[in-house]
């Protein structure tokens, strides 16, 4: 689950790195999103459910595209982009006028945020996967969940202490604003990667 080996390889950390970074963020907002659109906004569960959706498909959108982009550009640069992206769409989010303004900018927000995730998590996991040796892959690929599931529970720990100690309207403003910290930490860390290709096997 943890290969240390495979983690003093300069490439393949930094990628642990920054998939830990994007993931909490990814999960602090997914957690704190419908708090914030329901109880912040005052709108529905099925409003918040569309307002929202833009996120998984234009990640389904974009990782494909990042995928053949990797081809040719640095994965560095496609990661760090991606999310800073991520960062920037988490951030709008966080920053709207919570009444009197049209729900339409929330939905253009999710789907940027999406955008940059799908543009971030392909050629990540792209760089991860190369830069271990093939006799390694099955404990690169272990890695490579291990990140996940450790960002994703370190962003709805986060969200969890946010609520337990803070008011609802302060907890959602500071996950989402957590979130869109962890993201941009993830393209800070992404360029310091070394400038692996994806290439075809």
């Amino acid at each position: 689950l943890i290969p240390l080996d495979l983690l003093r390889v300069h490439s393949f950390r930094v990628s642990v790195i920054a998939s830990v970074c994007c993931f909490t963020g990814q999960m602090a907002a997914l957690v704190a999103l419908p708090f914030y659109i329901q109880h912040e906004l005052g709108q529905s569960a099925v409003t918040a459910g569309l307002l929202m959706t833009p996120w998984p498909l234009a990640v389904m959108l974009a990782a494909p595209l990042s995928a053949r982009l990797a081809q040719r550009v640095p994965t560095a640069w496609l990661c760090a982009a991606g999310s800073a992206c991520f960062a920037l769409g988490l951030a709008l989010c966080a920053l709207w006028p919570l009444h009197g303004s049209p729900m339409l900018p929330i939905a253009v927000f999710t789907s940027l945020a999406g955008l940059g995730f799908g543009f971030f998590q392909t050629p990540n996991n792209q760089n991860m996967l190369l830069s271990a040796p093939k006799a390694r892959s099955g404990a690169a690929g272990g890695a490579q969940g291990t990140a996940r599931l450790t960002g994703l529970t370190l962003g709805s720990l986060w969200m969890s202490l946010a609520f337990a100690l803070l008011s609802a309207h302060s907890a959602v403003h500071w996950g989402l604003g957590m979130a869109a910290l962890a993201a941009l930490a993830g393209s800070v860390v992404s360029l310091l990667r070394s400038p692996v290709r994806a290439v075809a096997a």
